[in-house]
């Protein structure tokens, strides 16, 4: 018995779109993250426990963490990083591609993204801060922890990146008073994977001016 040719036609557009919309359940999507005031910083809405019980970053995989936080935050459940690692973190698994541009483009990219509700994982490179005594080189001057009363400052020099091949770390605040005009990047605070977890408290942490690594894949943001 012969097929009609237009029967099998159908049956392979079928196939096709099946195909199709496989591929596109494979790949996570960004989901909005509403923006909202949190003691002072302007911060997506995420779940503190979750993040936390990611924890703090093992050796070598600041990016990996920056990613799972990111999906943490986007999906509204704590991302295991499952299929985002292979020598090295695959960031188109965990729905995330590369942006690039001058210190003002990447800057107003990641107030676009925040202000859209997603957190954008950057770039930091080795840059020297005057005055510290532990770590002379490090990425930010402080971290904040979040108390029942609001953020603890703290100056605690904790990092220091690789000067081959930078630090990694998920933007998700913005300073109130940030003018989009005019941004810098200690408009901007983080989750560390560094140091996300002090101790159990969630700490956030104030980038440092001069630390996007604009020549070297400076952002990560959500497809």
């Amino acid at each position: 018995m012969q097929h009609c040719p237009a029967r099998a036609a159908q049956r392979l557009a079928a196939a096709v779109l099946a195909l199709c919309l496989v591929l596109a359940l494979a790949v996570p999507h960004a989901h909005a993250a509403a923006l909202q005031e949190t003691h002072g910083i302007r911060m997506l809405d995420f779940s503190t426990s979750q993040i936390l019980s990611i924890g703090n970053q093992t050796s070598g995989k600041c990016s990996w963490y920056a990613l799972r936080y990111a999906r943490t935050i986007l999906d509204g459940k704590v991302s295991s990083g499952s299929g985002m690692w292979s020598n090295g973190v695959v960031w188109s698994a965990g729905g995330y591609y590369g942006y690039s541009g001058s210190l003002s483009e990447c800057l107003q990219k990641l107030y676009t993204e925040l202000s859209a509700g997603k957190p954008v994982i950057v770039h930091l490179k080795n840059t020297a801060v005057s005055g510290v005594k532990r770590h002379t080189n490090r990425t930010s001057s402080y971290e904040y922890h979040l108390t029942s009363s609001g953020w603890n400052k703290v100056n605690y020099p904790h990092i220091a990146t690789s000067a081959a091949y930078g630090h990694w770390v998920c933007v998700v605040g913005i300073r109130p008073d940030a003018d989009p005009a005019n941004l810098k990047e200690s408009d901007f605070y983080a989750l560390d994977p560094a140091r996300v977890s002090a101790n159990g408290t969630l700490a956030v942490t104030r980038l440092l001016d001069g630390t996007i690594w604009t020549d070297n894949s400076p952002l990560k943001t959500a497809g």
